[in-house]
Parts: structure tokens; sequence; C-alpha cells
């Protein structure tokens, strides 16, 4: 037990440092411009005719599909921020949870503005609340406004680390998050995988329709993440004894269940789902900040000796 204790500090200190996450932004943005680059180039290539064999409309369809790639690697700077933020702190996780649900509806902006554009050249008139593009932007626009109530009213607590009780904690919480980057990078080669197979599929001629990656990689991370945020409630139980702290983070586990289930949506029924989860984390800071105030204001309850 101790050994992968050990190891999983190890593990914690290489991912979790700030020197790591300045690599791995800093290699995520050069990734990005890559990535962006080379689709850019494989759109004008299949654009001339000179592929051998049939690409998916959803990626090379239209050229604003190119943006769709440098994005992907945003979002997954934005991820791994997330798993670097969970020992710290509860909330801050929490709102890189938001963040990163805002950002994939920005990018499916890009998705379907490319729709609207060959529907526009079809001399059709579309409204921009008829289109499909509108609801991604109104669901990023109010994620937005969320967030920034959010980290406005999210509390700056310095951790106590010479209390050996929160130590303790601390350490686990950064062995949860180690476990969740191999985890992370197992679902991230999974959906890609899977994802190369259905291209090659179809590239051959196959019935198979490539899949979304966020049809897989999203969907399966959240769903570990749940477990994980109610690994962290349950064992923060024991060493947290301010019911708002208790309150707000089992708040945060009902929030992330609903961004989990958003993602197998479309449209509206996407949107308001992500905005329940975004309303119900700032209403969750807000009792939290209230019942702080009460307590100082008002003091402890008095012991009841009857």
């Amino acid at each position: 037990m101790n050994r992968i204790s050990q190891s999983l500090d190890r593990i914690a200190d290489l991912i979790l440092s700030p020197a790591a996450r300045k690599s791995v932004e800093h290699n995520l943005v050069n990734l990005a411009l890559g990535l962006f680059l080379l689709h850019l180039l494989l759109f004008l290539i299949h654009e001339a005719g000179w592929l051998p064999f049939p690409m998916p409309e959803s990626l090379f369809g239209h050229p604003l599909h190119v943006l769709y790639t440098p994005f992907s690697a945003i979002l997954v700077a934005e991820v791994y921020l997330l798993v670097y933020h969970l020992p710290s702190s509860f909330a801050r996780s929490m709102g890189k949870q938001l963040e990163i649900v805002s950002l994939i509806e920005i990018r499916s902006v890009f998705r379907d503005l490319s729709v609207l554009q060959q529907e526009t050249e079809a001399n059709s008139i579309i409204w921009p609340w008829n289109d499909p593009f509108f609801p991604h932007i109104v669901g990023a626009v109010l994620l937005g406004a969320a967030l920034v109530a959010f980290y406005r009213i999210l509390p700056r607590r310095m951790a106590r680390l010479e209390d050996q009780e929160l130590a303790r904690f601390i350490r686990f919480k950064r062995h949860v998050a180690a476990m969740l980057g191999i985890a992370l990078a197992g679902i991230a080669a999974w959906s890609f995988g899977h994802w190369m197979l259905d291209m090659v599929d179809h590239a051959r001629g196959g019935t198979a329709v490539p899949l979304d990656p966020n049809a897989i990689f999203y969907h399966d991370f959240f769903t570990v993440l749940i477990f994980v945020d109610v690994i962290l409630l349950v064992t923060s139980l024991r060493y947290l004894s301010d019911f708002g702290l208790i309150l707000r983070n089992s708040g945060f586990v009902v929030a992330t269940i609903i961004l989990r289930l958003s993602f197998g949506m479309e449209g509206w029924g996407a949107v308001a789902h992500e905005v329940l989860a975004a309303m119900l984390a700032l209403v969750l800071l807000l009792l939290q900040a209230g019942l702080q105030w009460g307590h100082r204001r008002f003091g402890p309850e008095p012991e009841d000796n009857s």
C-alpha cells in the first residue's frame, strides 16, 4: 500500500506541478496551431480531388470545419486544468467543468455555421433563432455569464497546510487527481483510436459514419468524474464539519451529473441542462456564503444541555 502511495505521489508531482502545467499549456498551443495547419492542408488537398479515398463531410465538407480542430486541442488543455485544480479546490474544479462545456458549445457553433453558409448559398432565408447554431451561442453566453458570477463569489481560502488532517486530505486528493490523469489518458487514447478506426472504415467505403469525438470522450470522462467527485465528497466528510461546504460539494456532484446528461442531448435540451447545472453551482456558492455570514454574525448554536 505504501508503494502505491509513493507511486501516486510521483505521478502527482509529475503531472500536477506548476512546471508541468506550463509545459502542457505551451505544448498544447503548439499542437493546436499544428493541427489547424494540417487540417487546412488536408482540406485543400481534398478540395483539389487529390486524395484517393473519400473523407467525411463532417470534417471536410466546408472550410469552417477546419476551425473545429484547434478548439479540440484547447479543450484538452481545459480538461488537464480541471485535473490540475482538483486537489486544491473542489469549487475551482467545478468551474473548470463549466468552462469545458462552454468551449464545447463555442466549438459546435463552427460546425453549425457551415450548415448556415450552405443554406444561405442556396438562397434560403434563415433567421438566427431558427438556425442550429443559435442554441450553442446562447448556451456559451449564459455559461460565460454564470462563470463570471461564479468566480466573483468564489471565496479565496488559503489551505491550512499546518493542519495534519487537512494535509492528509490534500495528499489523498492529489492521489485521486493522479489516477484521474491516468484515466484521462486512457479514455483519450481509446476515444481517438475508436474514431480513427471509424475514419478508416469510412475511407474504405464502409457504411459507418465517423463518430463525433464529443460523443465518446466527454461522455466517458464526465462519467468517471462523477465517481471521482463522489469519492472526494464522502472522504471530505471525515475532515469537514462546515455544513455550508458539505452542502456545496454535494450540490456540485449533482451539477456534474446534470452536465453529464447534457452530452446525450442536442439543441435547447442540452443548453437547458447546462444552464441548470451552472445556476445550481452558482446558487450553492451563494448559500455557502450566506451560511458563513450567518455563522459569523450570530455565532455557533448553543449546546443543548437538557
